[in-house]
């Protein structure tokens, strides 16, 4: 049986410093601070551990979309709902855990609508807690909202006339679940 084995020790920049019968690895503080995930650990050890305790976190808490439709042109004063088949007015949209409401997507076939939506919470005539409004715009994205939903609250969408109506709308909630 041939000796021991013999490890060739490279430094980060390549330059080799030679053979080792024996290697054995020695650990080093690494810092590490990401502000995203809300942890910090200057050990490599907690450091691993708080990233597997947030990566399971996040996958306990949900990013989901709801997706809603309306086919044809839409009239002001329309609650836009799950289709136009269901009206939004009478079957609001039901969120079905405690979430966040963060983003939206708004597109139809027209490039020259002219609109305001006004999202509101558990009533239709609730003050709206987001309104925005749109001058010859087919499509958009809308992030940095921030309300919180109980399961079972609704949304209600309403769609104002400001000109030319939006045809063949397509509204994508962005949700995600809160503790």
């Amino acid at each position: 049986m041939a000796g021991n084995p013999k490890f060739l020790i490279v430094e980060r920049n390549g330059t080799e410093l030679g053979l080792q019968e024996e290697y054995v690895p020695e650990a080093v503080d690494i810092t590490f601070d990401d502000t995203d995930v809300d942890f910090t650990a200057s050990e490599l050890q907690t450091a691993t551990k708080e990233a597997a305790n947030s990566a399971s976190l996040a996958l306990q808490l949900p990013i989901y979309t709801i997706l809603l439709q309306y086919n044809g042109t839409v009239s002001g004063g329309t609650f836009i709902g799950y289709d136009s088949l269901i009206d939004g007015l009478s079957t609001p949209i039901v969120i079905p855990i405690k979430s966040e409401f963060r983003a939206f997507t708004f597109s139809n076939s027209r490039s020259n609508a002219d609109y305001t939506l006004r999202f509101r919470k558990n009533s239709s005539t609730a003050t709206p807690f987001f309104t925005i409004s749109k001058t010859n715009t087919q499509f958009f994205n809308q992030d940095g909202i921030s309300e919180i939903f109980n399961a079972g609250d609704t949304i209600f969408i309403e769609y104002g006339d400001d000109g030319t109506n939006a045809s063949d709308a397509v509204i994508v909630l962005s949700l995600r679940a809160v503790e």
